[in-house]
């Protein structure tokens, strides 16, 4: 019998109880790229020029990040579907797990959903996006063989959608974070650590 198999709050093999580096480079960096972009919209849109909370290059740098996003979540996604995760403790309830389960997917369609929609966004204006300096961000085709007013509407319609789900996807994340706190502090079990690079000791 492999180590830990039977001990609730562990996982079955001991070789799976953490996330692989790769998975671990994709969570991190798309936490960090989501906190950002929500932080640099609610500077654009809610602070004005010479506010405390206005930051100057906030809606160029929010581009860049949201399609840094898009690539990243995509392939983080597709990184997922080819190899296995570890799983959840096994003692945890099927409708806890179930939960979590749902959270996970509403997750990964945020993440693709939310820049997609910022890509739509920038589409419908048919100008040429420039991120990070000189790279260049290509519009949708569709969108921008469109007649300048449904353009119009449909960029209204978007950004519309596009800051509802921001709102919703960030209450999202807080969730996530709750839960793995609940894991780490209340279960006790290995969520949170296994997702944190491994500390070897000291001999």
């Amino acid at each position: 019998m492999r180590p830990h198999a039977d001990i609730p709050g562990k996982f079955p093999d001991d070789s799976s109880a953490h996330y692989s580096r790769t998975a671990m480079m994709f969570h991190w960096t798309i936490a960090v790229l989501i906190l950002f972009e929500f932080a640099s919209a609610l500077s654009f849109s809610l602070f004005n020029p010479g506010d405390a909370g206005y930051f100057h290059s906030a809606y160029r740098l929010h581009m860049s990040a949201g399609m840094a996003l898009l690539v990243f979540s995509a392939s983080c996604i597709a990184w997922r579907l080819m190899h296995k995760y570890p799983p959840l403790p096994r003692d945890m309830h099927a409708a806890t797990r179930a939960l979590a389960t749902l959270a996970l997917i509403l997750l990964y369609v945020f993440i693709i959903s939310v820049p997609a929609i910022g890509w739509a966004i920038l589409s419908t204006r048919n100008t040429a996006v420039g991120i990070f300096g000189k790279l260049h961000w290509p519009n949708i085709a569709y969108l921008g063989q469109m007649t300048y007013g449904q353009r119009v509407r449909l960029h209204g319609f978007l950004v519309a959608v596009h800051t509802k789900l921001a709102y919703l996807g960030i209450g999202l994340v807080g969730l996530h974070v709750a839960a793995s706190l609940y894991h780490h502090f209340y279960r006790r079990d290995d969520v949170l650590t296994r997702m944190l690079p491994e500390i070897k000791p000291k001999h």
